[in-house]
């Protein structure tokens, strides 16, 4: 089915694209993002949660460019140290995503070696990103879900940015770790942190930043793509419209039953992450329901005037 034609979204212009061959001394620092323009976002969570599903949904809307995993957030080492640039510049995923990305590997370097920090590199990486695969994009945005290892640290070098958080039951999660199309973790306590890790980091930055941080359940996403992302932009302060997400297509994957783990496996992952699935609605109650603690998109979560925006189309 051929996709309709969207209707042009009022939205502020994108800041201009800087140069990435500038010389060290001309670098431009992460400040000098236009303070008018559309704050970035990161779609942040556990692997295997649902990331990139949502993020190919994201894309479609026309004000909204991401490019392939980055992973500037995730490693510990500081900026400009040699240990960091190497994590970057020589892993052979992060080489081909760029490549996909357009952007080329004698650029890359020169934007590690001109700017000094991982704020100013994602703003002037994407600039180039949106600058050569998406010129009409207002705002971009980030998938990589690893980085929620340096949420902090984006959250307090970025302040406008805001955060995703997509959380998909951790029966599932370790299921397909186990069978490991994409990552493959064999240990379960190694699988299980993976997911208790991430829910861990996002309930502290939900905890200092409470009006930046979005979440959803994979689960619900699958089920109500439409809502979910109603609810999303109006966070985000983005318009919505049917046609954009006419080819969008869910569909719930359910590794429980696959025999990929036993049911004393299934038990202990259940343990494990006990406190997390209690959170998000993943343990039924002495009646046999579940629904998470709260709310996951409370009105705390709202920007002022998103919803304001939503109807500027």
């Amino acid at each position: 089915m051929n996709k309709p034609a969207a209707p042009s979204p009022k939205a502020k212009p994108a800041a201009a694209a800087p140069t990435a061959n500038k010389k060290a001394g001309g670098a431009v620092p992460a400040s000098a993002e236009a303070a008018e323009s559309p704050p970035p976002f990161f779609v942040l969570g556990c692997v295997r949660s649902g990331t990139t599903m949502l993020r190919d949904a994201l894309r479609m809307h026309p004000n909204l460019a991401c490019p392939e995993e980055t992973h500037f957030f995730r490693w510990g080492e500081p900026y400009g140290t040699e240990a960091m640039s190497r994590s970057l510049s020589n892993n052979a995923v992060l080489k081909k995503h760029r490549e996909i990305d357009g952007i080329t590997e004698p650029e890359f370097a020169d934007l590690l070696r001109q700017c000094g920090s991982r704020a100013e590199l994602y703003t002037r990486y994407m600039a180039l990103y949106l600058q050569r695969k998406k010129p009409g994009a207002t705002r971009w945005f980030d998938k990589t879900p690893q980085n929620v290892y340096g949420a902090l640290l984006a959250a307090s070098s970025m302040q406008r940015s805001k955060f995703v958080h997509i959380v998909r039951d951790p029966v599932n999660v370790v299921a397909s770790l186990r069978i490991g199309r994409i990552v493959k973790v064999e240990n379960l306590t190694g699988a299980c942190n993976y997911w208790t890790e991430a829910v861990q980091i996002v309930s502290g930055l939900k905890r200092a930043y409470p009006a930046r941080v979005f979440e959803l359940r994979y689960e619900d996403f699958v089920a109500e793509p439409e809502s979910q992302l109603k609810l999303l932009l109006d966070f985000i302060g983005e318009p919505f419209d049917a046609k954009w997400f006419a080819q969008l297509n869910t569909r719930q994957v359910d590794h429980k039953d696959e025999g990929v783990l036993s049911d004393a496996e299934q038990t202990v992952v259940r343990r494990a992450c006990a406190q997390g699935r209690r959170r998000y609605g993943y343990e039924t109650t002495e009646g046999g329901s579940a629904k998470p603690e709260g709310k996951l998109h409370a009105n705390t979560n709202k920007v002022p005037g998103a919803k304001k925006a939503a109807k500027a189309v």
